[in-house]
């Protein structure tokens, strides 16, 4: 399951105006008619307590939505807001999800496409017997692969651990392991795994996995400012991120790994990728009809992940609680945690983004939180 990892003194999880119609509240922990004011402002100054860093919840329910923040987002104090910036880790592994799901609608690729099929041809990969690593073996964590590259340490710089191992580093890795099980026979969530499915998409499409992430999802569906590369104006935007000791972090940045967790985004732009697949899984039409049936293949489970309560889809995971499926994911790095979810019963969705490491558990736990006070308001 998607949880926070050591790496030395870094951490990554397993490494959320008007977007598509959603009129936003910015920076008020007031809150759109009909959402639960109080529960939210409680549990968002809970995030917030005793430490540096700011957060933001974003909620979906219905066509009304709200954005409520708490915190500063650096030194001087400054508010963060529906359009503050932060990193979201893991919640990438959604999006690599979704570009392999629009890659099979393309049919440019299928689940059973074969690993090795998609690398240079001088690279190998080790498997324990005749089955073959497949791309949806990747995209539901059933690789084999291990969660982290046993080479990733001899590049990592202080405070920024993917910022260096680029393609030749994950070429020398596959040439050396060989798996220790056969894929697809069980769950192991791995970085490695989403961060090579972005990447052999890329190369599929002869591109980078940033450009195909703007060019295939966030581009379509109007979501400006999620991004690998951050332009000067949405640097400016940046929340500071802060570790678990209070202190700065510096950005995380990725070459090879990108799909794994790369992406940089606002509660404005997740609030929108939510309710564009809460949309999907309702009814498929409009301009963007082929994303959103891409969007529906990506979110149907396909694969347990050892907790009878949880299965994996295309990236993404669904958990049964309380009579409810709820499609959810959680992200962290170095400074920032961050969850995004979506109760297919309700339609109801929140984001939460923090920019400091509180414990992945604490940040899960609030998305569950806001969704209960949802359904229950």
């Amino acid at each position: 399951m998607p949880k926070i990892l050591n790496m030395g003194r870094a951490v990554v999880c397993g490494l959320c105006a008007t977007v598509l119609g959603l009129a936003l509240v910015a920076t008020s922990p007031q809150v759109a008619c009909g959402q639960p004011a109080l529960a939210v402002d409680s549990i968002g100054q809970a995030l917030v307590e005793n430490h540096p860093g700011g957060a933001v919840i974003g909620l979906l329910r219905g066509d009304t939505t709200a954005v409520h923040a708490f915190g500063a987002v650096d030194s001087t104090g400054r508010r963060p807001t529906a359009r503050t910036v932060f990193e979201i880790g893991s919640v990438t592994k959604t999006f690599t999800g979704l570009l392999l799901a629009d890659a099979i609608e393309r049919g440019e690729v299928g689940r059973s496409t074969s690993v090795t099929t998609l690398l240079p041809d001088s690279v190998t990969v080790g498997t324990a017997d005749s089955t073959t690593m497949t791309l949806g073996h990747l995209a539901t964590h059933r690789s084999g692969l291990p969660r982290l590259p046993s080479n990733l340490g001899a590049t990592a710089r202080p405070g920024d651990p993917y910022a260096a191992y680029g393609d030749s580093a994950l070429y020398a890795f596959l040439d050396d392991y060989t798996l220790s099980r056969a894929p697809g026979a069980k769950y192991e969530y791995s970085n490695l795994g989403m961060g090579l499915l972005g990447h052999l998409l890329a190369r599929r499409a002869d591109t980078t996995y940033a450009a195909l992430v703007r060019r295939r999802i966030t581009g379509p569906l109007g979501l400006p400012d999620t991004r690998v590369h951050l332009s000067p104006e949405r640097a400016d935007r940046f929340a500071q991120g802060h570790d678990r000791m209070g202190r700065p972090t510096p950005p995380w940045h990725f070459e090879a790994l990108a799909g794994a967790g790369a992406l940089r985004s606002t509660a404005a732009d997740l609030l929108a990728y939510l309710r564009a697949h809460r949309h999907a899984l309702e009814a498929a039409s409009g301009p963007t009809l082929a994303l959103q049936q891409a969007m529906r293949r990506a979110l149907r489970p396909r694969a347990p992940t050892g907790r009878d309560s949880t299965r994996v889809g295309l990236g993404w995971h669904q958990s049964t609680r309380d009579g409810h499926a709820v499609l959810w994911h959680n992200g962290g790095t170095g400074g920032f945690r961050s969850v995004v979810a979506l109760d297919r019963e309700t339609g109801d969705g929140v984001v939460v983004l923090v920019s400091a490491a509180l414990s992945s558990r604490t940040v899960l736990k609030t998305g569950r939180a806001l969704l209960r006070a949802l359904r229950s308001d």
